[in-house]
């Protein structure tokens, strides 16, 4: 709580005080306003913003009789106390009443943003040493043989037999899955969740894929379209 100094010019300039604190009534007034008034020049009109604070006739009384002590005329003053407005234009000073400001509204909590990098498109086979690794999203048109791997940040799509290893989700995301035409992987990995493969063939003709439920992997019928195919081509592959 306390007056901050706004502005003293030349002579025949407006002075201004503004009143700083939250819910302050007039008691407190002349000692919180008399250390400012030596920064102001003399023989000039003052204007006095009040912001919220509860003054009564008596206290601006008071204050002009102090300012007239220093050679200061109150010719003005603002606040978004209408108390105070009406205080103010019964001693005939021109008054303002202002608008309070809005509260802040509250923002709903942010939820992470996904940082995952765009989904990638590889055309033809994984081989034995061969380490394909992405951002996002990666979808292979090909199959993945035994010894090749797979991580993604995002969902793992093979677009023919996955016979070798595939982590999707690798930077934590649980929901992301791993869906072939033919999954029949050495090992999987969905997050932080690790699985052998199935060691058996699906039915004939049926996708499906691997997600992770209740903190374990498994696996289920899965629907794969071309609508989830990306456009982008990895720039090349990492052998182990």
């Amino acid at each position: 709580m306390g007056a901050s100094f706004l502005q003293a010019s030349v002579a025949g300039s407006l002075c201004q005080l503004r009143l700083s604190g939250v819910g302050s009534r007039g008691a407190v007034l002349l000692r919180v306003v008399e250390p400012a008034l030596p920064r102001l020049g003399q023989q000039h009109p003052l204007e006095l913003d009040c912001g919220d604070w509860l003054l009564s006739c008596a206290d601006l009384e008071q204050l002009q009789e102090l300012l007239l002590l220093h050679n200061l005329n109150l010719t003005a003053l603002r606040s978004v106390e209408p108390r105070t407005i009406v205080a103010g234009v019964a001693l005939g000073i021109t008054t303002q009443l202002q608008m309070p400001a809005p509260p802040a509204q509250q923002q709903p909590p942010q939820q992470p943003r996904d940082h995952q990098e765009k989904a990638i498109l590889y055309e033809g086979c994984l081989r034995s040493g061969d380490c394909l690794e992405h951002g996002g999203t990666v979808v292979v048109l090909g199959d993945v043989n035994p010894g090749a791997q797979i991580r993604a940040a995002g969902d793992v799509i093979v677009w023919g037999r996955l016979r070798g290893m595939a982590h999707a989700g690798s930077r934590g995301n649980g929901a992301a899955r791993i869906a072939a035409l033919q999954l029949q992987p050495q090992q999987v990995r969905i997050a932080s969740a690790t699985a052998l493969g199935p060691g058996e063939h699906g039915p004939p003709g049926q996708s499906e894929q691997a997600v992770q439920r209740n903190g374990q992997i498994v696996i289920e019928p899965a629907k794969i379209t071309r609508s989830s195919m990306p456009i982008r081509k990895p720039q090349a592959l990492v052998a182990k």
